[in-house]
């Protein structure tokens, strides 16, 4: 906590633990460096050219760790690195640039969040994992005055609801553009002597949350002159005519009101935006929490001639040097090699991205900053850092276009892709969403995410099948052969997700022949026994959102990503029962066909039209989509056709084997669900 000395002037309400009272009237804190600032900043939009960079230079002059946005105007919602630092951002999802909140902190506190649940384009939360003491950062932007109050009611039930959610030993923040003005005088605990101004009707409601949550206003506890207290000045404000308010402000509960030493506004912060930066010096020790990061990957690299040769040189050797044994262990063993190979040849280069920001920008706005109470001169700088700009990005735009041309001359398709994207700005950033339950309550916690997820799986999936194994009987089907292994190798496709398991298809492209031979006869013991590897019964779930307002789990679609092996395991059956089961497909069926496809039907239904239309003929459609279709197939339906259609034991065994213990987990912000058991 903060050691403060005081000079006693008079009684006032305390800064301090609540209960407490400190006679002071002037406050100073010892000349320690803080542990952390914190600041919220309205800045009017963070969508122009230039003011990303000018809000990270501010950020670097006044040492700001963390910095809350209002008014950024991104769309969507996610995270984006910086130079140096990372922004995490709410905004809107119906492609209007307006309104929007952000929070932009170092990288180094970046590596401490665990859960950034993206609220709307007006309120986003922060959860930073620290000991002993969690940090909960909530940053909202108020609807301005001539907005209706039912606008206000629903922000702060949002902010109502997440402060139910949040534990009341851990330090939470409340900070923004609040719209409200408290005015000068303490009314409350919550409320300081040293405010700014008149009070109005929001600053009544501001208070009313304030005391109901037992949160402190920090901006009206701490004297300053009056320069230092308003948070924004109006575009009339004039020397003769003054008109200025303090309508930003930082809240933080009052167990821990202490940890804040001061809170003053930087009138001379400039990125051309009528408000003010409002900065809270805080005692917040923020320590290092280990945390489980998942390592990337290049697997381009296989393609370069010198680790090409390494990578199947150690994989070979490494996988025959040890002793054979069941597949379970085989499947192991293959696996940690790869491992072992990924994290010493495979690691991805590190290139900072080049920016078309230059130092020659950035120092006129800085020039311009110093001229913010000369209207002229301001506005003369404000010129010439636009011109500056602009001529900056048409020469990024030209670079980028030469790169793309010699990357075309190289036939170098994979980068021409990438380098068109950036220069499109179609890149993907990595995306922040909320999730709501099936009643309409909002899940903050990464457990209570992975609970929900869990039993929208299990209800997905659930099905009343009978748990006895329908195995047939028999030992019917050729073994597997190694020119089927190698045919199926071939078909395995690059650059797709790896399984749970790690293993991608490229590496099993570099196999020798020993070692393709040590997979067979895997293979062939798998297949005459029935049992498959648990390691490739499990698959990873991947939500992707069908819209940009998805919440609840019903909005996502589900990925699976299943072990690489298998999938060349079952290639290998594919071929063998493809035939067979062409001829019982009915002459109407599109799907899952060679040569034929949802084109070829399309223009089947397109010739019916057109030769309907010539005979004056009218024609009724019925479109019918079924939910959830393939996830309701009737397992034991199913194999009673495979067996009526004359299949063989051995592979009716594995597809059996394959539907009944199949398990799967869903991939939640970095962390995993419970094993779910898959039923259909």
């Amino acid at each position: 906590m903060a050691m403060l000395k005081t000079k006693q002037i008079r009684n006032s309400s305390s800064i301090g633990f609540p209960g407490g009272n400190v006679k002071s009237d002037v406050m100073e804190t010892r000349k320690l460096r803080p542990n952390i600032r914190i600041a919220t900043w309205n800045v009017q939009s963070l969508n122009k050219a230039g003011k990303t960079d000018n809000a990270i230079k501010e950020m670097k002059r006044l040492q700001i760790d963390i910095l809350g946005i209002c008014e950024m105007r991104w769309l969507d919602s996610g995270e984006m690195p910086l130079d140096g630092y990372k922004a995490f951002y709410s905004g809107r999802t119906d492609g209007a640039h307006e309104d929007g909140v952000g929070i932009i902190m170092t990288q180094k506190i970046a590596a401490k969040v665990k859960n950034f649940p993206p609220i709307s384009e007006r309120i986003m939360l922060i959860q930073l994992e620290n000991n002993p003491v969690n940090i909960n950062i909530i940053q909202v932007y108020a609807p301005t005055l001539d907005k209706a109050d039912d606008i206000v009611d629903e922000m702060y039930n949002t902010i109502n609801e997440i402060m139910k959610k949040l534990k009341k030993d851990e330090i939470n923040i409340v900070m923004g553009d609040f719209n409200s003005k408290v005015g000068e005088g303490s009314t409350s605990d919550a409320v300081g002597p040293f405010g700014l101004g008149e009070r109005n009707k929001r600053g009544d409601t501001l208070e009313l949350f304030a005391s109901t949550h037992e949160l402190v206003i920090t901006n009206t506890w701490f004297k300053q002159p009056k320069r230092r207290l308003y948070t924004w000045k109006s575009p009339k404000d004039k020397a003769e005519k003054i008109i200025r308010n303090q309508i930003d402000f930082i809240l933080i509960n009052k167990r821990f009101r202490n940890s804040c030493t001061t809170v003053r506004t930087y009138p001379g912060a400039d990125i051309v935006s009528d408000h003010t930066p409002v900065v809270g010096d805080f005692r917040i020790r923020m320590k290092k929490v280990n945390k489980k990061l998942m390592p990337n990957f290049d697997l381009r690299k296989l393609k370069e001639q010198g680790i090409e040769s390494k990578v199947i040189k150690i994989l070979n050797e490494e996988y025959q040097e040890r002793p054979k044994s069941n597949a379970e262990t085989e499947m192991e063993t293959l696996q940690k090699t790869i491992k072992k190979i990924k994290m010493n040849l495979l690691k991805p280069d590190r290139r900072l991205k080049k920016s078309w920001m230059t130092e020659e920008i950035l120092e006129l706005m800085e020039k311009r900053r110093l001229e913010k109470g000369n209207k002229v001169e301001y506005l003369k700088y404000q010129k010439i850092i636009r011109q500056r700009i602009r001529q900056a990005k048409e020469n990024e735009m030209i670079e980028k276009c030469e790169e793309i041309e010699n990357l075309q001359s190289k036939h170098d398709d994979f980068n021409i892709y990438k380098k068109v994207r950036e220069l499109t700005g179609t890149n993907k950033r990595k995306i922040g969403r909320v999730l709501v339950s099936e009643e309409g309550s909002l899940i903050l916690s990464v457990e209570e995410k992975k609970e929900e997820w869990k039993k929208y799986i299990e209800k997905l999936f659930y099905d009343t099948r009978t748990d006895d194994i329908p195995n047939a009987t028999g030992e019917s089907g050729p073994d597997i052969l190694e020119d089927e292994v190698r045919v199926a190798i071939a078909l395995l496709k690059n650059r797709k997700a790896a399984g749970p398991d790690g293993i991608q298809g490229e590496f099993l492209k570099l196999l020798d022949n020993e070692s393709i031979k040590r997979l067979t006869t895997i293979f062939n013991e798998i297949y005459s026994s029935g049992k498959i590897p648990e390691s490739w019964l499990k698959s990873e779930f991947i939500a992707i959102p069908k819209k940009a307002s998805a919440k609840t789990c019903d909005d996502y679609r589900t990925i699976s990503l299943m072990s690489h092996i298998l999938k060349l395991f079952l290639k290998i059956i594919h071929k063998r029962i493809y035939n067979l089961c062409e001829e019982q497909i009915a002459p109407n069926q599109f799907g899952f066909l060679n040569a034929v496809g949802t084109r070829e039907a399309l223009f089947s239904v397109q010739v019916l039209f057109q030769r309907s239309r010539d005979v004056n003929c009218k024609v009724f459609a019925c479109l019918i989509d079924y939910k959830k279709a393939f996830d309701r197939v009737k397992h034991e339906k199913m194999v009673d056709i495979l067996k009526n259609i004359g299949m063989d034991a051995k592979t009716i065994n594995i597809i059996v084997n394959l539907y009944w213990n199949q398990t799967a987990v869903v991939k939640i912000d970095g962390d995993h669900t419970e094993n779910i058991k898959i039923e259909r």
